[in-house]
């Protein structure tokens, strides 16, 4: 197998085992806020409001010249792997 299908195979069972966890978290979530007992681990259910700036309501009242100035570039790198199936 080469280096671009096991990042590929990798990437199948990395998104199954997410989608585990995500079912999981649902129910204990479910339980309600509090501290949940294993036998090897524990969880913490834990409520509360966070605060988000929404960016595309700032872009549409913000100066269109002050923007650049609260803007900042981060340079990315980024492996997209698809099957050659999609």
């Amino acid at each position: 197998m080469n280096i671009i299908d096991e990042l590929g195979m990798l990437n199948q069972t990395i998104a199954k085992l997410e989608e585990s966890a995500r079912k999981l978290k649902a129910e204990i979530i479910a339980r309600g806020a509090g501290k949940y007992d294993g036998t090897l681990f524990y969880a913490e259910v834990k409520q509360y409001d966070r605060s988000v700036i929404k960016a595309n309501l700032v872009r549409e009242i913000l100066d269109p010249e002050l923007l650049p100035s609260v803007t900042e570039i981060q340079h990315v790198e980024a492996v997209v792997v698809k099957s050659l199936g999609e």
